[in-house]
């Protein structure tokens, strides 16, 4: 089954290639799309002339919500992944996850390897997802897969527990997608990841200012 994977990236072109590279050798049926910034020139060139992936530009809020949201509204395929240009997607990792999309998940988080919440099954913080169920992802605007009422952290967090309180989330230990993020030691900090951190303390206090929404 067809399965688009959504990269957002942001000033990373030197990660375009092997991320590609990879998505492409560990998974059938899939087409790559980054989505990018319109002024982020290098990385366009990137995706564009040396790689030549598709390429997507936000057109919404600056942030991985309005990435993905973007992108959501522009593929053909029946399922996505709402991945990172920090990923590495194991052999296997779709047909695992694919099989526990079944009545009525709508979905399946991936196993990152490190977060000890995603470990225990509880959370994910990248997940294939019926591209339809994508359209009412977020709780409260219909049309979009996440909320853009984050800076950056904790939209994976709200949109997990938006599906687990509807009952159409299942998560998939055998599916492996590693994060290879800075916390866990795995990547530099760079200006993407610097933003990310400096946003954490505001963008908690809007997920307890939200969550009455899906409790």
């Amino acid at each position: 089954m067809p399965v688009a994977i959504l990269i957002p990236t942001y000033k990373r072109p030197h990660r375009v290639a092997a991320v590609t590279e990879n998505v492409l050798e560990s998974t059938e049926h899939a087409n790559v799309y980054f989505i990018c910034e319109a002024d982020d020139k290098d990385t366009i060139d990137t995706v564009t002339f040396t790689v030549g992936a598709n390429l997507i530009v936000n057109e919404r809020s600056r942030s991985y919500a309005g990435a993905i949201n973007t992108a959501v509204k522009q593929i053909d395929e029946p399922y996505l992944f709402a991945g990172a240009d920090d990923l590495n997607f194991h052999r296997g990792w779709y047909e695992a996850a694919f099989a526990k999309m079944q009545f009525p998940v709508k979905v399946v988080g991936t196993n990152d390897l490190y977060n000890p919440d995603v470990l225990s099954g509880a959370h994910a913080t990248h997940y294939l997802v019926e591209t339809e169920y994508a359209q009412r992802g977020c709780v409260d605007h219909t049309g979009v897969m996440l909320s853009e009422a984050y800076h950056h952290n904790y939209t994976d967090t709200e949109f997990i527990a938006t599906a687990q309180a509807r009952n159409v989330y299942a998560p998939c230990r055998e599916a492996v997608v590693e994060h290879n993020h800075w916390v866990w030691g795995r990547a530099q900090m760079d200006e993407t990841y610097a933003k990310g951190r400096d946003t954490e303390r505001l963008d908690y206090a809007k997920f307890c200012e939200r969550k009455h929404l899906w409790k």
